[in-house]
């Protein structure tokens, strides 16, 4: 995959991420799971265990 923002995250996505602004945080994280809630729903098996461990990692997080 040539895409550059995957090229990033995959390459090192602690100092990807950090460069974020939270607003942009959100927005991905947002479509993330729009998107797994549609892969999940077209059968792609993957998807409904990555979206459990996405909002299991959200419960635990402490602020």
């Amino acid at each position: 995959m040539s895409n550059p923002f995957i090229l990033a995250l995959r390459s090192n996505p602690d100092q990807f991420l950090a460069e974020l602004e939270v607003s942009e945080l959100r927005a991905i994280a947002e479509a993330c799971v729009d998107q797994l809630e549609k892969k999940a729903k077209m059968g792609d098996s993957a998807a409904p265990g990555a979206l459990q461990a996405m909002y299991r990692a959200v419960a635990n997080i402490e602020i």
